[in-house]
């Protein structure tokens, strides 16, 4: 007499409860639904525990169906593994030098064989030390999972001479548990980056979204993560790979995005330059809002460069300002290579020559020693004055004051006095 299999069970079984109940096996083999891969245990002649996959008849192949070619079989096999609950992989395949026709196709369970043990070699080990000996070292494998078990169902398509492909053997039993609906998200086989994931990525990365937020933007869209169809480790791969594929030809889609721009708007003012390498190294842009900004609010202007990209160490220096809201506003931005007197020089000549030729009242800077050369040569009559809270500025405030210790008070009781004196024009002068 049969009785109902727990996934909990004893690994002692015995022979009673071993015998598979024909009734409850042929009732549950012609029920339509095969979404569930339950499960039937028994035991193999040599004792081995097995599992059957327990889903409808239409889905099983069986010793002597046809096939027209090798994809259609594989496409059933896999429809199959999927209601069954394993992945299945493509084996050896035979083929007919004469036919130039694959003679033998085997669908495996992708638990089938087993790994061979990796020989890990010692001699030039990372973990070696210049001059120790490699005796008393111990390898350090990559640990992997395994995933391979000796699973033995697969399914075995030949050839015939009339033109189409039969099963010639089919086993089902199973040497490892299969898994549930809710893991099918987990498997290889229910993990697929469409063309939908993909353009989502990539457009999400021009406006500096991730990967990760990427993902989860996903799922609030199809409702759940089951029903994404991806895993969030997918996601960061193929965003991987993108970067990978654009390397070294990023900077022409940089130049090629901004010109794009000024065919798309007249006011829209962007120019580069390369270095003898014919590798990006001076860039600026400014589109029709920061120009009318300029011109409304031009008469002081920020330029800051304590910024850097985080792949290329190129600088990236932005023109700011102050509208009528006391809010800051963005004159236009600038990528410099190098902190030098003839980087800077260009940077400031090719800001006038985007803003009309008309130089502001004031020039606001931090105290570099190549931007205080390249100014003069460039601003004929604007004011160059530095930053007022660098470290360096508050000592200097506190020595013409005669201040050890400079607190609020003195800020507010000599602040003005200060920056209308000579030795504040001095200092950023």
């Amino acid at each position: 007499m049969a009785s109902e299999f727990h996934h909990s069970s004893s690994s002692s079984l015995t022979e009673s409860n071993s015998v598979v109940d024909n009734e409850q096996y042929a009732s549950c083999s012609n029920s339509n639904v095969a979404v569930t891969p339950e499960v039937i245990p028994i035991l193999s002649p040599g004792g081995t525990r097995e599992w059957i996959p327990c889903c409808s008849d239409e889905l099983k192949p069986v010793v002597g169906m046809k096939f027209m070619s090798v994809e259609e079989g594989i496409s059933f096999y896999k429809a199959y593994s999927k209601a069954a609950g394993f992945v299945m992989r493509k084996s050896t395949a035979t083929k007919r030098k004469a036919l130039d026709v694959i003679a033998f196709q085997y669908c495996l369970c992708n638990k089938a064989g087993f790994k061979e043990k990796a020989i890990v070699k010692v001699e030039g080990m990372p973990n070696v030390k210049k001059g120790e000996g490699n005796e008393d070292k111990v390898p350090i494998p990559r640990t992997r999972l395994v995933t391979r078990v000796g699973c033995k169902a697969r399914m075995v398509m030949k050839y015939k001479n009339e033109g189409f492909y039969v099963v010639t053997e089919f086993r089902e039993p199973h040497v490892h548990p299969l898994y549930t609906p809710g893991c099918l998200k987990f498997q290889k086989a229910g993990r697929k980056m469409n063309i939908l994931h993909k353009k989502m990525i990539i457009d999400n990365s021009k406006v500096n979204i991730g990967p990760v937020k990427t993902f989860r933007l996903m799922k609030e869209l199809v409702g759940s993560y089951d029903n994404v169809g991806a895993s969030m480790q997918d996601f960061k791969n193929f965003h991987r790979d993108l970067k990978a594929y654009i390397e070294g030809s990023d900077a022409q889609m940089f130049v090629n995005n901004f010109q794009n721009k000024k065919l798309l708007w007249s006011a829209f003012f962007f120019d580069y330059e390369v270095d003898e390498d014919e590798q990006l190294c001076k860039a600026f842009w400014a589109d029709p809002i920061c120009r009318k900004n300029y011109a409304l609010f031009g008469d002081m202007v920020s330029f800051d460069t304590t910024f850097q990209t985080n792949r290329y160490n190129m600088i990236f220096g932005p023109f700011t300002g102050v509208d009528h809201h006391k809010k800051c506003v963005t004159f236009g931005a600038a990528l410099i290579a190098h902190e030098d007197t003839v980087s800077f020089e260009w940077v400031f000549r090719t800001f006038l020559k985007a803003m009309g030729g008309n130089e502001p009242a004031c020039l606001i800077t931090d105290e570099d020693p190549a931007m205080k050369i390249a100014i003069p040569k460039v601003f004929q009559t604007a004011e160059h004055r530095f930053c007022m809270w660098p470290s360096n500025f508050l000592i200097k405030f506190a020595n013409v004051f005669g201040v050890k210790r400079l607190s609020q008070q003195n800020l507010k009781r000599n602040g003005e006095r200060f920056l209308l004196s000579s030795s504040f024009k001095t200092m950023s002068g």
